[in-house]
């Protein structure tokens, strides 16, 4: 399933090929990526859009993995979010969380679209429990995390190995079950004031649900065809033109008007 859902400033949706300069920026930046998910396996940039690309031929049940763009209405693409390790089976999921710059970590961002998908997993996946893995050196993530809802269930004591600065950390595991979830009031007026919405009950319009194919995957291949050979096209023609100015540049410079 392609997944997007709407708050007031917020919105998500299923990542895409479109967004692989942004998610490449993102998993190529030390900063963000040890606060985000650390170790993460570099790729090229093409590995990813072909993996962004593969993605939406198969439902995130299958695949055991759904990642969301988050979208600012004034700002754009402002971060990430995903539900990992998802299982129907345990109907749970892991949740990450990452905003991009520092200037957009600190503000209500990161809570409203954390409430949009606490929306999407309780609500339309009809998940159990959502858990997150925090570093122990994340004091803000782990602070907001529990604000938000869940509750601190344990520290991994040295759990993680962090591979550029080879060391072992802690990792703080937090938990919220859809009874915690249905029964918030903190959440449900939270998600009142950001969303416009009570999402601790089960929301009566559905959300918006768009079914994934391989027409739909082709149909995002045949865009990316096009846009590739658009830039090449715009690139030799440049080519071309800065070729031309050079050669005027070439015959104006060799020329002198007092050796005629």
């Amino acid at each position: 399933m392609m997944i997007s859902n709407q708050g007031r400033s917020i919105s998500i949706r299923q990542t895409t090929p479109e967004d692989t300069p942004i998610l490449y920026r993102a998993y190529t930046d030390d900063e963000f990526m040890r606060l985000y998910r650390s170790n993460n396996p570099l790729q090229s940039e093409e590995q990813l859009r072909q993996m962004l690309a593969e993605r939406l031929k198969h439902s995130p049940e299958k695949r055991g993995y759904i990642e969301f763009i988050i979208i600012h209405r004034r700002y754009g693409a402002i971060g990430v979010a995903s539900l990992a390790d998802f299982s129907s089976t345990h109907r749970r999921a892991e949740m990450l969380i990452g905003l991009f710059e520092q200037k957009y970590r600190g503000g209500k961002f990161a809570l409203e679209a954390s409430l949009l998908v606490f929306d999407l997993a309780f609500n339309a996946y009809n998940l159990n429990k959502l858990y997150t893995y925090v570093y122990e050196y994340n004091h803000f993530a782990e602070k907001s995390t529990v604000h938000s809802g869940f509750t601190q269930e344990g520290t991994l004591k040295n759990h993680h190995y962090l591979v550029h600065e080879k060391r072992f950390v802690s990792l703080y595991i937090n938990g919220l079950v859809i009874e915690d979830f249905r029964r918030s009031e903190t959440l449900r007026k939270l998600s009142l004031r950001l969303l416009g919405r009570d999402i601790t009950r089960p929301s009566e319009k559905e959300i918006t649900a768009i079914p994934v194919d391989k027409e739909l995957a082709a149909k995002y291949t045949a865009q990316l065809t096009k846009k590739l050979r658009t830039q090449a096209v715009r690139g030799e023609q440049s080519a071309i033109t800065n070729l031309n100015k050079n050669s005027t540049r070439r015959r104006k410079s060799s020329y002198h008007p007092a050796l005629e």
